[in-house]
């Protein structure tokens, strides 16, 4: 540590406590996407225990205008979905993204076909045709999300996806060719009745309506879907894959009371169908927020290239430019030493365009800073750049947890590139400390072993030392200053 021999009497403290318990509080408030999950599942786990298996409520609406909007607002979303999951996959170019488009696809394809439109058209399918195709359709539908959760994340190749992409395109239009030559031979919707209510459900029911128990199929593919999901999105930190575990697992509670009250395709409304209304509910949020988070990435990358293109130019060109003069100058002050006079005025240009120079390079450094790098990675690297170039040893005690906003972190960062430069070019420092921590506020030290000065006379307060001061006040902090002849200099700066 660089040692000092003043008397200091800074502000020190740990963690501001009030600071800390937002932290937790935060914590508390943020699930974790199995937590989640879970507390979603429970809630539709609760509604159809409680409805549709121990029957404490007889719940069944007969309406079937009610229903043709039901079953339009859900294909419209699930077609939304669809369409904003392949935009994620033309980022990405995953197969697991790929699979997840194909399986929401196929689901807003069953929707559309199999109840939207006959919704919509007052029509039934055949008999045969209504009682197996669409619930085909909803196994496929339901494998096609399950294996999307386990599907690796590796690089879908141009020509194995054009196949793919033709083998989809031929599958809809198949699809709804069936669903046409369907409907036209179809008669009025079918209504189902009381034999299927929770409060009458009986096994006796089920004998001429085997197709019921594929439901059971179709919820425990979903619910072994929204499982996967939930592993995912532990691993990943994903949020669209957190919607897709809870939406999968209510779907699936959806699917198990279609079994108690099977009005998927009639005119009734039961519980299935709230809860089915909920998993595209949560699908259409996690696919929005998505789609938000990949614009403001877009955005962020953007203003990036933009930065580092300035900082391409500044480089090429100023800094270029600066680095001939001042090296020129520098040779023509040792060929001229024996005019004093030319001898000093050069060594004021070459000291001029050194600190150009220097500007130059610390607003290169400041263009092609990320974004949203740390406070702590972006001190570390312009302290060491500088002392590397000086010849200086440095000592970092940097806080990671500590958070500011990008134009703070960028005044720190001056800060400390002019402090660690004072310390080597004007104190001949040997060693440099650079100290970040959090106490009653932002707590930022620099402190040298070199030369050292008066503080009190005018004269030695330079430029470096004003621009520092002015930076910390426009931060709304505070500029400590404390040096001594011989004994070297520390700066503080504390922000609240």
């Amino acid at each position: 540590m660089v040692s000092k021999c003043w008397e200091r009497n800074p502000t020190r403290g740990s963690k501001n406590p009030s600071d800390s318990g937002n932290e937790e509080l935060r914590e508390v408030l943020q699930l974790r996407p199995i937590h989640l999950t879970v507390v979603v599942g429970t809630l539709a786990g609760a509604t159809t225990l409680l409805i549709s298996g121990l029957t404490l409520v007889d719940f069944g609406y007969e309406s079937s205008s009610l229903h043709v909007a039901l079953e339009t607002v859900i294909a419209a979303i699930s077609i939304i979905a669809a369409h904003l999951v392949h935009g994620r996959f033309r980022q990405s170019q995953a197969l697991s993204d790929l699979v997840l488009f194909y399986a929401l696809a196929a689901i807003a394809v069953t929707n559309l076909l199999f109840a939207a439109l006959p919704a919509a058209l007052g029509k039934a399918y055949p008999d045969g045709f209504a009682t197996w195709v669409p619930p085909a359709a909803a196994v496929v539908g339901s494998s096609l999300l399950l294996l999307a959760a386990v599907a690796p994340a590796m690089r879908v190749e141009l020509t194995s996806l054009r196949n793919l992409d033709r083998l989809a395109a031929a599958t809809i239009l198949l699809a709804i060719a069936i669903a046409s030559a369907g409907l036209i031979a179809g008669d009025r919707r079918p209504a189902v009745g009381p034999a299927f209510s929770a409060g009458h459900w009986s096994l006796d029911a089920l004998r001429s309506h085997p197709d019921v128990f594929i439901n059971i199929l179709v919820a425990l593919l979903l619910f072994a879907a929204g499982a996967l999901f939930a592993r995912r999105a532990e691993e990943s930190g994903e949020e669209l894959m957190t919607w897709l575990a809870a939406g999968s697992i209510v779907a699936g509670f959806a699917r198990f009371n279609f079994f108690f009250f099977p009005t998927l395709y009639s005119n009734w409304i039961s519980t299935g169908d709230i809860l089915r209304v909920a998993f595209y509910v949560l699908l259409f949020i996690g696919t929005a927020r998505e789609i938000t988070a990949y614009q403001e990435r877009a955005a962020a990358s953007a203003v990036l290239d933009e930065r580092r293109r300035m900082a391409r130019d500044l480089h090429d060109g100023l800094a270029q430019e600066l680095a001939y003069i001042s090296g020129q100058a520098k040779r023509l002050s040792s060929l001229t030493a024996e005019f004093a006079d030319n001898h000093i005025q050069l060594e004021y240009l070459a000291a001029a365009a050194e600190r150009a120079l220097g500007e130059s390079r610390r607003a290169i450094a400041a263009l092609t800073l990320p974004m949203h790098e740390p406070l702590h990675v972006a001190l570390a690297q312009e302290a060491e750049e500088v002392a590397v170039r000086i010849g200086l040893r440095l000592d970092l005690s940097l806080d990671p947890t500590i958070e500011v906003d990008p134009a703070t972190r960028d005044t720190l960062v001056r800060i400390v590139r002019e402090a660690v430069s004072n310390a080597g070019r004007h104190g001949h420092a040997g060693q440099i400390s650079v100290e970040l921590k959090n106490g009653e506020g932002l707590h930022l030290r620099v402190v040298d072993d070199g030369e050292g000065f008066d503080p009190v006379i005018p004269v030695t307060r330079g430029f470096g030392l004003v621009s520092m001061q002015e930076r910390a006040k426009a931060l709304g902090g505070e500029f400590r200053l404390a040096s001594q002849p011989g004994c070297g200099t520390e700066i503080e700066i504390v922000i609240p």
